[in-house]
């Protein structure tokens, strides 16, 4: 073999490697996508829930009316809260922030329907069906979020890898962000 055709191998090999590591960097970032789309799924009930609850709640027999800066008030607020959160989250999976946020908005939605209870400040609980309802969304999102965080180390570990990490650099691959829930590490 001459030392054109060395170096012409050399070249083929490396261009061949920069391109089936580019595409698996591309592949684990979109499974990282697949997998926020399905948390998604689940966590974009939470706002429906507890805007459909809310008149059914205000009548219900034996619930107390609330006043307007009362529960429903905070609950209503971090539902909207949690809903943007989840919109610029959907825009943006891999982005740290968007997602920080999102767990974020998540605590204070979930810490607002799990201390409405008889010894709230309001003297006043959510209805048993709503706040059942929310841990039940609760539970079924701890799986996606489970697997959306997996698949976020997957791809953070991968952009860090040498040498794709040279490459990562070149074509702008960041690392992404994982939830803050406690049950989404366990």
């Amino acid at each position: 073999m001459t030392k054109p055709m060395v170096l012409g191998l050399l070249v083929a090999i490396a261009l061949f490697w920069a391109v089936g590591a580019y595409n698996r960097l591309v592949r684990l970032r979109s499974e990282v996508v697949k997998a926020y789309s399905a948390l998604d799924n689940v966590l974009s009930v939470h706002p429906a829930v507890i805007k459909a609850a809310q008149p059914l709640a205000d009548v219900a027999a034996g619930v107390p009316q609330l006043s307007p800066d009362a529960l429903w008030s905070r609950l209503v607020a971090a539902g909207e809260q949690f809903a943007q959160a989840l919109a610029n989250a959907r825009s943006h999976p891999l982005d740290p922030d968007a997602i920080r946020v999102l767990s974020a908005a998540r605590g204070v939605l979930t810490e607002v329907w799990q201390a409405t209870d008889g010894d709230s400040p309001e003297g006043s609980t959510l209805p048993e069906s709503l706040r059942a309802r929310l841990a039940a969304l609760d539970e079924q999102a701890a799986l996606p979020a489970a697997a959306f965080d997996a698949s976020v180390r997957v791809y953070n570990l991968a952009i860090r890898q040498f040498p794709a990490l040279i490459l990562a650099g070149i074509w702008s691959f960041k690392p992404a962000g994982t939830l803050d829930w406690p049950e989404a590490a366990a």
